[in-house]
């Protein structure tokens, strides 16, 4: 028998070794294409809801929520078995963005049309709370690190609204640029980053002080933004421009342009920073971005229409 040190350092390297896998929403082929980031092989095809646009992965990592717009409901996914099982309300209208606490306790998914945030317990996968707002339009939510935050784009109000998940309350509605849609929050939690689709800019909200600071020139449609883990590079992918444009976050300056596949949406940075991953709806691609030189390095066919992506 094996000590118990030698046990545990070999459990801990297969821990390390373990592939992570990209989750991403095929929104025209109502399916999720589970991807090896390493090899960029498709390991499963999931099958989910009428026009999955978002998708999220729990911290703990044992299961996915993918927003099924045109369905109007939430696909859950077993990360082991890659069964999948729906939550459904008369209250979803257009289901769209959808972010975890970080204790893996809740999630928060937008409904588009229907005015209202949806507060789920993780755990049982049933609607706790259906919380009414008076903005149009709410797509994307993101959540602080210490889960008493949510921030929402409302892209139909131009405002980012900010809820304190201590009682559920929106305590400001802050204007931002018309159409912002694509919304990030710093690494240091001090500025969120919206993208503007329908005036091809990007605003910055500083938290603290809950107001629009500066507003900058991006690509003609910004439909994401996302940020490096060190803080120091934001990234838009641009829809009609097809490209994703690079900003330095301290100068507030775009300083590179990386063309990339048809119909840039999704985007996210690896957790070590040396990779990113877009999802092009057009051409039905994954484009690999070597983060150091700024260059793709790869790319993947995918399903019909890829647009919202996560990591696992």
């Amino acid at each position: 028998m094996k000590p118990l040190f030698v046990m545990f350092l070999m459990a801990a390297s297969a821990h390390a070794q373990a592939a992570q896998h990209l989750l991403v929403a095929n929104k025209n082929g109502n399916t999720l294409s589970v991807v090896n980031a390493k090899t960029l092989a498709i390991e499963h095809t999931v099958n989910v809801g009428d026009g999955p646009h978002e998708v999220a992965v729990i911290p703990n990592g044992t299961k996915a929520y993918v927003s099924n717009a045109a369905g109007n409901s939430v696909s859950v996914i077993d990360l082991k078995t890659y069964a999948e099982k729906k939550i459904a309300s008369p209250d979803f209208a257009y289901p769209h963005g959808i972010a975890f606490t970080p204790d893996s306790r809740r999630a928060i998914v937008t409904s588009e049309q229907s005015k209202k945030i949806f507060l789920i317990d993780a755990a049982t996968d049933q609607i706790l709370r259906v919380i009414a707002t008076d903005q149009e339009g709410t797509h994307m939510v993101v959540i602080n690190k210490a889960g008493t935050w949510a921030y929402f784009s409302n892209r139909d109000s131009n405002t980012v609204s900010f809820m304190d998940l201590r009682d559920f309350r929106i305590v400001a509605n802050v204007p931002v640029g018309q159409g912002g849609e694509g919304i990030a929050l710093s690494p240091d939690e001090k500025e969120l980053w919206v993208g503007e689709r329908d005036v091809a800019t990007v605003s910055i909200v500083d938290v603290a002080k809950r107001q629009r600071v500066t507003t900058l020139p991006a690509g003609p449609s910004p439909v994401r933004v996302t940020f490096t883990p060190d803080g120091k590079h934001a990234l838009l992918p641009d829809r009609q421009a097809n490209d994703v444009r690079i900003f330095d976050t301290a100068s507030r300056r775009q300083v590179k342009s990386i063309p990339v596949c048809s119909g840039a949406g999704g985007i996210l940075v690896a957790a070590d920073g040396k990779s990113a991953y877009v999802t092009c709806q057009a051409s039905n691609d994954l484009n690999v971005i070597d983060v150091a030189s700024w260059t793709v390095t790869n790319k993947i066919t995918l399903g019909r229409g890829p647009d919202g992506i996560a990591i696992k």
